[in-house]
């Protein structure tokens, strides 16, 4: 597909399916020719519809994958769509469902129902790379099923959704009472989280699955056919790292603390789980946990990894939704480095959930050499939560410098400050969250 102008005058369209969420998801399109449009989802929760996009539509998309293909069809009436693509979790099976009987590039309706369940991830990966790719895990429906794995895998064990995205409702659990009150909280609150995600056709599972020790990091994957391009690693710095008991991710980083040899084995076993789960077009988030036999797999997303396109503009220059919307068309992604640079995005949450009274230190923290830019979506009075209760941010920071040495410094200091930056209001015993 091309990039010229139709007979029109009027440059291709690339669509984005049901939201855009932020400006990291379109910034690198602006550059490269195209015209960007939306349809938005009047249920999403992403409102956001740029001034630069040329098209925006609306449709409620619990209508069905009918009233989408419907309403993409008019707009292919009078503009050329380049490609649609998809930046949000909870609609990658739809956007497959849709594309696919568009006649649009895509990833296909198998590989989108494999990478939204947990379950059916870690059985492609066991099958096609080997039984010690990942954790060891199994989905349960009660408690004793739980505990029985517990007793078989030992202490500790996490306990998640299978279902879910973002260490929503993720708990490592020590010891038998524990993971008894962890199944009770996350059973009560699944299957109502769910429904209001819009996943109501996606199946409710519950993992248990052993404790993977080391440190955490992602791969993107961008994929035409057999062929997988690997961007370079990012390190994760989550809840547990800094003595939590949640895996929220509370910073993403470049450049790595990984050896070259290990970043090599880890993008290597990146493009081996793209492969398993049968995704031939597309992008791909792939997570991991490094440790002392090296890599093993955490979990992949059929979607770009959160704030990853700005970290690796940033820190090496690589336009990744350039390349997602290049692979979709058939083209070659170049997603080689051209500079050397480092950046970091923080995503702090409170330890408890409450009435949000101020922030503190807030100012430190965007005096710091390396901050770029700070969002804050909370304010007080507003009501916060830690992350595995199924809250949003209240603040995304980010940070940039020339070298990894002086990010990883002012890192060191924000992560610091961070620990008193929230004075909230604890929420009356019993109160609905």
């Amino acid at each position: 597909m091309s990039s010229e102008p139709a007979e029109d005058g009027r440059r291709p369209l690339v669509l984005y399916f049901g939201a855009v969420q932020r400006p990291e998801f379109y910034a690198g399109l602006l550059e490269t020719g195209v015209a960007l449009g939306v349809l938005r989802d009047t249920d999403s929760v992403h409102t956001l519809e740029p001034e630069e996009f040329e098209v925006v539509e609306h449709l409620r998309f619990a209508d069905g994958a009918d009233a989408v293909v419907r309403r993409i069809e008019e707009i292919g009436r009078s503009r050329r769509i380049d490609s649609v693509l998809n930046v949000d979790e909870t609609l990658v099976p739809l956007w497959a469902e849709v594309c696919a009987r568009l006649g649009l590039p895509a990833m296909s309706r198998e590989a989108a129902a494999a990478v939204r369940s947990k379950s059916e991830m870690r059985r492609r990966f066991a099958e096609h790379i080997g039984e010690h790719a990942s954790a060891r895990s199994a989905v349960v429906t009660s408690e004793e099923q739980a505990l029985a794995f517990a007793a078989g895998t030992g202490y500790p064990v996490v306990l998640k959704p299978g279902n879910l995205w973002g260490s929503y409702f993720v708990s490592r659990c020590e010891n038998p009472a524990e993971l008894t009150a962890a199944y009770r909280e996350l059973a009560a609150a699944l299957p109502e989280f769910s429904a209001g995600q819009r996943i109501g056709d996606t199946p409710v599972e519950i993992l248990v699955e052993e404790f993977l020790t080391g440190t955490n990091h992602s791969v993107e994957c961008l994929v035409l056919g057999e062929q997988v391009w690997t961007t370079p690693v990012v390190d994760v710095v989550t809840g547990t790292d800094l003595g939590g008991t949640d895996f929220h991710h509370f910073a993403r980083v470049t450049a790595t603390r990984l050896t070259p040899g290990e970043r090599d084995r880890m993008r290597a076993l990146a493009a081996d789980a793209v492969r398993a789960l049968g995704i031939r077009r597309g992008l791909a988030h792939v997570e991991f946990v490094h440790g002392p036999d090296g890599p093993r797999l955490i979990e992949a997303a059929g979607r770009p990894g959160a704030n990853r396109a700005p970290l690796l503009r940033e820190a090496y220059g690589i336009n990744l939704i350039a390349g997602y919307r290049d692979v979709l068309r058939g083209v070659a992604p170049d997603v080689e480095p051209v500079r050397d640079g480092a950046a970091a995005v923080v995503t702090p949450y409170p330890e408890r959930a409450g009435t949000l009274v101020a922030y503190h230190g807030l100012d430190r923290i965007r005096a710091l050499p390396a901050t770029a830019q700070v969002d804050v979506y909370k304010h007080p009075g507003d009501l916060v939560q830690p992350r595995h209760e199924g809250a949003a941010s209240p603040l995304r920071i980010e940070l940039r410098a020339g070298s990894p040495e002086l990010l990883l410094a002012d890192l060191d200091r924000l992560t610091a400050l961070s620990e008193d930056l929230f004075v909230v209001e604890p929420a009356a015993a019993g109160a609905a969250r």
